[in-house]
C-alpha cells in the first residue's frame, strides 16, 4: 500500500514539475512598430526604411517615405502591450494564440483625438503588417504604420 501511494505521490509531483514548467514559458512574441509619413514631395526613402522600400512602393504610389517613429513591445500570448509613436500616435496590441509560425493580434492605432484604425490580423512572424493611415492633408501627405510580430 505504501508503494504505491509512494507511486502516485511521484506522479502527482512530476505532473504538477511539467505544467510549472510549461506555465513558465508561455509564448511570446516581440513586435516592433514603424510610423511612417508618405509623400508626393520630395524624392526617396529614409535609410532607417530599407526593410520596407519594395513593399512600400508597391503598395503606395509616392515618392518620399520618412520615418517619423518608431517602438518596440514584448507580449506574453494571450497579452497586450501598448506603444506610444511620434506626434501623439499610440499602437495597443492584443496577441492571441494562433497557429503555426502567424501570430493572431487586434490593433488599435490611435491619436490624441480619434480612432485611426481598428483590425485583426493572423500574420507569420517576421512578415510586416502595412496599414495604409490617414491622410495629413496640411503635409500633403499620409501616414503609414508597419508592424512585424516576431
Amino acid at each position: 500500500m505504501k508503494s504505491r501511494s509512494l507511486i502516485i505521490l511521484a506522479a502527482t509531483i512530476a505532473a504538477f514539475i511539467t505544467l510549472s514548467a510549461t506555465s513558465a514559458t508561455a509564448q511570446q512574441t516581440n513586435v516592433s512598430a514603424t510610423l511612417i509619413f508618405a509623400s508626393s514631395q520630395g524624392d526617396g526613402i529614409d535609410p532607417a526604411l530599407r526593410a520596407y522600400e519594395s513593399n512600400l512602393k508597391r503598395l503606395f504610389k509616392y515618392s518620399s517615405y520618412q520615418l517619423r517613429g518608431k517602438s518596440n513591445a514584448r507580449l506574453s500570448v494571450p497579452g497586450n502591450a501598448s506603444m506610444n509613436l511620434s506626434g501623439g500616435h499610440r499602437v495597443e496590441l492584443v496577441a492571441q494564440e494562433s497557429s503555426g509560425n502567424k501570430v493572431r493580434l487586434s490593433v488599435k492605432w490611435s491619436n490624441q483625438r480619434r480612432m485611426l484604425f481598428n483590425t485583426t490580423i493572423n500574420q507569420d512572424k517576421g512578415k510586416p503588417i502595412i496599414l495604409g493611415g490617414p491622410s495629413a492633408p496640411s503635409q500633403n501627405g499620409n501616414l503609414i504604420l508597419v508592424l512585424v510580430p516576431r
